[in-house]
Parts: structure tokens; C-alpha cells; sequence
């Protein structure tokens, strides 16, 4: 059975979708949590109360110690996953997403004023003596949170290969071999279902055209009789392909 190209294409980005989100309700939480980051004080008053009350300090000791750098390939299984405070806290490990959650609930909980700022490859948390750098800085802020509420903007500093070669290493190289394997085999197969389906059913890879083979029946001309012309110059062309033809009038 031959599909259409909208099914085909349908069944591929579905293929895509069930590789890398196994469970869908992962993407769907991120999103969510994207647009409405999940900032948890209570989660981590006692944290809180154990730390400085130096920004640069309670950040050191998110990076280094409470959420130390991982894939969300290694942390959550997926290529992109946003979570919670309380996720990030008990798996202990995550990339930007899930120490910019934590540290802006600690920074929240000690009352210490802060806003997330997302670049297309980075979010971090701004805060009063926050020193900029490569990836944190006003240039290339994309997204975030003022006064409470989510804003989107285009950055004014934009390297187009630049971001493609850091979209590819966060989430294509660390992604695992057998997942890669997987996504290729369907990315693979399924345009060539509509091939295989014609080979399978005897049509052969190469489209026939007029049906003229060597071997075929005699060709039989049917409809309203032809002119005199027309039929000679038919059988002329018949007759180079090595065919009879045999008009039939009905």
C-alpha cells in the first residue's frame, strides 16, 4: 500500500516525536515550564538558610555543588527538558534550565532580586552585580522574565553558524548511539515505504511509461476509428519498436 506524501510526511516528524520523547508529556512540561518557570522558594528554604547571602557566592555553589553540569541527554533522557526546582534538586545534576531554576529559588527565598534571561542556547538568572560574559549578556538575551512577566525579542547579537554549531553540540552529539540509530533507521525507511511498497506489488523501480515492452500482447486501438493518417503513422512507430499493431473499431 502506497501512502501520500502528507501521511508520509506526517509519519516521519511522528517517528521524530516518539524517538525523542518517548513519554510526549515530557515536552509538554517543558514547554510549560519554559513559559512559566517553576521558581519554588519553599523548596529551598533550608538550602537557603545554610548559604551567604552573596549572589555570586549562592551561584558558585549551585554550579559547582547542588546542580553540577549535565546533558539533559544524561539528566532527563531526552534532548531538551525544562523542569521543576524540585526536579532538578533530586536528580542533582542538569544543564542551564536546572540551575537557573534552583539558583533563582534560592536567590527568591533570601530575598535577593533576580530575572531569568534566556538565550537560543543558554538561560541564566540576572541579578544586582550579575557580571556579564561570553553567554550571559544583554546581546544575546532572547527571552525571559520582567516584572513578572514573559517577554520575547529578537537579540541583537546573532551568529547564525555560530548557533547551529552550539545547537548541535548540546543536543545531537551527547545524544545516545542507539537513539541516533533508531531516528536514522525511520528517517530511512519510511520515505522509501512507497518504493519498496511498488517493488513488493511487481511494479519494479522504473515507471513503464506507454506500457511498450518487448514480449507484451499486441497493442489494441479502441474508441472512434482513427484518421488514415494517424494509423500509419502509428504503425510506423510500432513497427521501429519491433510491435504489431492490430486497431480494433468498436
Amino acid at each position: 500500500m502506497r501512502f501520500p506524501r502528507a501521511v508520509l510526511i506526517f509519519l516521519v516528524l511522528s517517528w521524530i516525536l516518539v524517538v525523542l520523547y518517548p513519554d510526549p508529556g515530557v515536552l509538554v512540561r517543558s514547554v510549560r515550564n519554559t513559559l512559566h518557570p517553576q521558581i519554588d522558594p519553599a523548596a529551598v528554604r533550608g538550602l537557603a538558610a545554610r548559604l551567604p547571602n552573596d549572589p555570586k557566592a549562592v551561584e558558585a555553589y549551585v554550579l559547582d555543588r547542588a546542580v553540577p553540569y549535565a546533558y539533559d541527554w544524561q539528566s532527563a533522557g531526552v534532548p531538551w527538558y525544562f523542569p521543576t526546582t524540585r526536579e532538578a534538586l533530586r536528580v542533582g545534576r542538569g544543564d542551564c534550565e536546572s540551575r537557573a531554576v534552583v539558583l533563582a529559588s534560592i536567590l527568591t527565598a533570601k530575598g535577593i532580586p533576580n530575572e531569568l534571561r534566556m538565550s537560543f542556547d543558554h538561560i541564566w538568572v540576572d541579578y544586582p552585580g550579575k557580571q556579564a560574559n561570553s553567554l550571559e549578556n544583554a546581546g544575546v538575551v532572547f527571552a525571559g522574565r520582567r516584572g513578572g512577566h514573559f517577554f520575547i525579542h529578537w537579540p541583537k547579537d546573532f551568529n547564525l553558524g555560530q548557533e547551529v554549531a552550539d545547537q548541535v553540540a548540546i543536543f545531537w552529539t551527547p545524544a545516545p548511539p542507539g537513539r541516533v540509530l533508531l531516528l536514522a533507521l525511520g528517517l530511512l525507511l519510511i520515505p522509501l515505504w512507497n518504493v519498496l511498497a511498488r517493488v513488493f506489488a511487481g511494479g519494479g523501480l522504473v515507471p513503464r511509461g506507454d506500457g511498450l515492452r518487448a514480449g507484451a500482447p499486441p497493442l489494441i486501438l479502441t474508441g472512434p476509428p482513427a484518421s488514415r493518417r494517424v494509423r500509419r503513422r502509428l504503425r510506423r512507430r510500432l513497427r521501429q519498436r519491433g510491435l504489431a499493431a492490430h486497431p480494433q473499431r468498436v
